[in-house]
């Protein structure tokens, strides 16, 4: 082999290293990191953005009640919101007067939530509606980026009730998290169903000294032991409770270091009679039943939007209701 053959394959040698080890000493590529995390986290909405969006409710509210459908709700009103709002419209169509609960546009309070994930609760306090009744707590809830906040529930707050003191909207909320993380007295999934134990066992409920004496239980217990005593003569009454939407509750932290926490439960009231004929006064359950007799039996499916005050825990105060909506949303009789 002539010595030009072997300097040229040295050659071809030297050009297929030299890529090489130019490329193993050139300095690495500089890899994307990604953004620091906020030292706090911010409020999800401003208050601008928050009265736009109870602007856009109110919007979609008006246009389904001036033509009577629930069809339309969809989609700002979800949830026990939607529920009840369906039942007012029926209600409304056979002959109800003051069947639709007026939902006001003006604001009082704002307590948004300081997140980046979602689902997102945020609540507002109304002004008065022009009927003077109690104003209500709304909770509106975004439950995927991109998507609109819907009405998720109204609750009339009752006479004499103060909101507890939140933070600043332009700070936003702590969200509350679940179990014995929310450093709460009662976690929030469980204040459902534990108030749903006071209605069915009362003072023998062992979460009995839990919740403060409240005008919504009174009414329910009260109504129930009446009818109870009425009809002690012509048959029986039995009703059952429990947590609604599946025991789904919203909440956000108040500042000192407790919690609003919103929530529903259904109520189902059987009437048994014996041989006997019951005649109802009009109203609601006339309005849903389509008749004013019963001889057999009548069952009346309620539905209870609730909003409490949740201590943080170790506190000594009780868990407080700070309003509630009572509606019949289904009646059955024969």
């Amino acid at each position: 082999m002539s010595p030009t053959t072997r300097i040229g394959r040295a050659g071809v040698a030297f050009a297929v290293l030299g890529p090489l080890l130019l490329a193993a000493c050139a300095p690495p590529l500089p890899e994307p990191t990604p953004d620091a995390e906020p030292a706090v986290v911010q409020a999800a909405l401003s208050t601008d953005q928050v009265e736009r969006v109870v602007e856009q409710v109110a919007a979609v509210l008006a246009e389904a009640d001036a033509g009577g459908s629930a069809e339309t709700l969809d989609p700002r009103v979800t949830g026990p919101a939607e529920a009840v709002r369906s039942v007012e419209y029926r209600l409304a169509a056979a002959g109800v007067e003051q069947a639709l609960t007026p939902v006001p546009e003006g604001i009082q309070t704002i307590v948004v939530p300081a997140t980046t994930t979602w689902p997102r609760t945020v609540m507002v306090v109304t002004e008065p509606p022009e009927d003077l009744q109690a104003p209500l707590l709304l909770t509106l809830v975004q439950p995927r980026p991109r998507e609109a906040y819907e009405l998720w529930s109204w609750v009339r707050l009752f006479p004499g009730v103060q909101m507890p003191a939140t933070t600043e909207p332009g700070l936003g909320s702590p969200t509350v998290p679940g179990g014995e993380e929310s450093g709460l007295l009662v976690p929030p999934e469980d204040v459902i169903p534990r108030y749903v134990d006071v209605l069915t066992s009362g003072t023998e409920s062992e979460h009995a000294a839990t919740f403060a004496e409240d005008p919504m239980r009174a009414q329910i217990v009260g109504v129930r032991d009446s009818l109870s005593a009425s009809l002690a003569e012509q048959g029986s009454l039995v009703e059952t409770y429990q947590p609604a939407f599946d025991g789904v509750t919203r909440s956000l932290a108040t500042a000192d270091g407790g919690a609003v926490v919103v929530g529903a439960v259904e109520t189902v009231t059987t009437i048994t009679l014996d041989d006997s004929t019951l005649t109802l006064g009009a109203g609601e359950t006339v309005a849903l039943l389509g008749g004013d007799t019963i001889t057999e039996s009548l069952t009346t499916t309620w539905l209870s939007m609730v909003a409490f005050y949740v201590p943080p825990a170790g506190s000594s105060d009780p868990v407080v209701v700070l309003g509630g909506e009572h509606t019949p949303t289904e009646v059955t009789g024969q």
